[in-house]
């Protein structure tokens, strides 16, 4: 179960929330996207891609996270590559997330809980590594281009992650618009960015895992 950290953080839920209990639908099975075009050159859009996550620095953004049942949580996204990366949840939702580079934490302020997992287990790996090349990481599933978007799936070949991740990038920019993760259950859960930034100074200390109470308590007592 620690090796699916993430993918169970993107399905936490918020109990009370509004949104009309349907199940998430990637972009192929509402029928938005069609088969794979003839045209499209995959090797140059995967360079092109490399390209531009590689050039990432910082990013900043906000996000809006839909569960598998339908239910919607919002929040602030931050990245610093390579491998920081928090995600603030908007209340009532009591999660954060949290990548210090080798760990990634979901802190439940609810539970008063910090569970950690190894980051290289998380799909969103193939964003924070250091030099990104998605052929060599990745098994790529599929790419599809349709209606300005292009739709690449990635799976792990080591299977030490689960499931699968669909990246949204906008064409030509191949800016990165949303992700769709699969886990092993088939759930799919969908994550879209709005007001992208990137290129600003972010405090590195978004990037620090709370410590538990007992450790802090005991280097208190030194």
């Amino acid at each position: 179960m620690i090796a699916l950290l993430f993918s169970l953080a993107l399905l936490q839920q918020d109990p009370a929330a509004d949104a009309p209990a349907e199940a998430v639908q990637t972009p192929a099975a509402e029928e938005a996207v069609a088969a794979p075009q003839a045209s499209l050159d995959r090797e140059a859009a995967l360079a092109d891609i490399n390209a531009y996550l590689n050039g990432i620095e910082t990013l900043r953004a906000d996000f809006v996270q839909v569960a598998p049942d339908g239910s919607a949580a919002t929040g602030e996204l931050a990245m610093s590559r390579p491998g920081r990366l928090r995600f603030e949840y908007d209340e009532p939702t009591p999660i954060r997330i949290i990548a210090d580079g080798t760990t990634v934490a979901i802190e439940d302020s609810a539970l008063e809980t910090v569970d950690r997992g190894p980051l290289r287990s998380t799909p969103l790996w193939w964003l924070l590594k250091e030099d990104i090349d998605i052929a060599r990481d990745a098994e790529l599933v599929g790419m599809e281009s349709e209606f300005g978007f292009l739709y690449v799936t990635l799976r792990d070949p080591s299977e030490e992650m689960a499931g699968e991740i669909m990246f949204v990038f906008a064409e030509p920019s191949y800016e990165l618009r949303e992700w769709f993760v699969t886990d092993a259950m088939g759930d799919i859960t969908r994550v879209s960015l709005n007001n992208v930034e990137t290129g600003m100074r972010l405090n590195p200390r978004l990037f620090v895992i709370p410590e538990p109470e007992d450790r802090r308590d005991s280097r208190r007592n030194r």
